[in-house]
């Protein structure tokens, strides 16, 4: 093993100027020490000397408040990428809320973690601890029962019930079922919803009269799209629910430009979360010129990072990926509930591999391994720059 055969401290200390990676651990009274020194070649990049010390042939590095987190960018395995549609009995493109909770309650029970789609198309998987497999989940069209308040009446032109001000949630939408059983990152949840306009977003108007298309200044449509722009992730679906090969592509790339503008108004200006789009009814084939005008798309200073099909397939690890703008996911219904869950249990799935580096110009220890945000599994490096 490399690290019997390393230069003892001592040595390691006398290299003036020279980079050392120690081990942080425990010594024989159960405190925290520094071990196993491992001197920076030099001239050599310490973060990817590390890498190879890991054995990660690809990476990702994100830079924390107090530490640098280093994972694997995994060239083996797969990701489970789940679409959901809206939340009801039927058997097609709807998911019951029992099922829903099941879902979740499942993937927290089977060593499954909730990444972004964002962060799976970066190769991001630092936040996932040691040994958990990456799933990634959204919602298209903003249906039914994905984000919906009680009312009194009608669901759809009932006046919304309100606490304190504040709109009560119906418990078996999508987003209460999420708040309660979802675990939250920096305060948000891993869940992207995929706005399109073809029908009243969200399916609510609380009141007010019915605009038509595009569905454009209806009052509480603003409060839920700032509210999934503050807790969630918002996505583009596009304007008119049209397949793309249908429009041409210059046609849909303004249509999906109209969507990210709409979205953007109803968020208050810029909805700071969007990074993606899903296809409407996928996308088969993705031709040169549909990429080439999607790929070109800005919008304050954004430009889409990646874009989802509805395959039915399971999407490639971060280390080898494909098409980052045709990324494959899978349908969640009533009707193909029992295969979802045969997918996830034989899934080869990606299971994630991190560390933890903390810098420091002289030999001291963090304060704890929490203070870092690691976990007790997770391995962590302390970097002396100055030998």
């Amino acid at each position: 093993m490399l690290l019997a055969v390393l230069p003892s401290p001592a040595i390691c200390q006398s290299e003036s100027g020279g980079a050392v990676f120690w081990r942080y651990s425990r010594d024989r009274y159960n405190r925290p020490a520094m071990t196993d020194p491992v001197p920076v070649p030099p001239g050599a990049d310490p973060y990817e000397y590390l890498a190879g010390l890991q054995g990660y042939d690809n990476w990702h590095i994100r830079n924390g408040e107090t530490a640098t987190v280093m994972s694997e960018k995994a060239a083996d395995g797969v990701v489970p990428i789940l679409c959901l549609h809206k939340i009801s009995r039927e058997e097609d493109y709807a998911l019951t809320p029992e099922r829903f909770r099941d879902l979740l309650k499942y993937i927290n029970r089977n060593d499954w973690y909730l990444v972004s789609d964002f962060q799976y198309l970066q190769g991001d998987f630092s936040r996932v601890p040691n040994g958990m497999k990456p799933i990634v989940m959204g919602s298209d069209d903003a249906s039914w029962g994905n984000m919906t308040y009680q009312t009194r009446g009608d669901t759809l032109t009932g006046e919304v019930r309100r606490r304190f001000g504040e709109p009560v949630l119906d418990r078996n939408s999508m987003v209460a079922i999420l708040e309660r059983h979802a675990k939250k990152e920096d305060g948000r949840i891993n869940f992207t919803f995929y706005i399109s306009f073809d029908g009243v977003p969200f399916r609510q108007l609380d009141g007010e009269e019915n605009p038509g298309f595009p569905y454009r200044d209806i009052p509480l449509i603003y409060e839920k799209v700032s509210y999934l722009d503050d807790r969630f992730i918002l996505g583009i679906h596009s304007l008119s629910h049209t397949y793309a090969p249908e429009m041409g592509a210059e046609a849909f790339a303004r249509d999906v430009m109209d969507a990210w503008e709409l979205i953007d108004e109803y968020a208050g200006g810029t909805a700071d979360s969007i990074r993606t789009m899903a296809f409407p009814y996928g996308i088969h084939p993705l031709t040169p010129d549909i990429r080439r005008q999607i790929t070109a798309l800005e919008r304050n200073g954004v430009r889409l990072a990646g874009a989802f099909d509805f395959n039915n397939r399971l999407a490639p690890p971060p280390g080898k990926p494909g098409d980052s703008f045709e990324v494959s996911r899978i349908n969640v219904d009533n009707r193909h509930w029992d295969e979802l869950l045969e997918t996830l249990e034989s899934a080869d799935a990606v299971v994630a591999s991190r560390c933890f580096v903390w810098e420091t110009e002289s030999k001291r220890l963090p304060r704890s391994r929490y203070a870092l945000g690691a976990d007790a599994e997770d391995e962590i490096w302390i970097l002396v720059r100055g030998g």
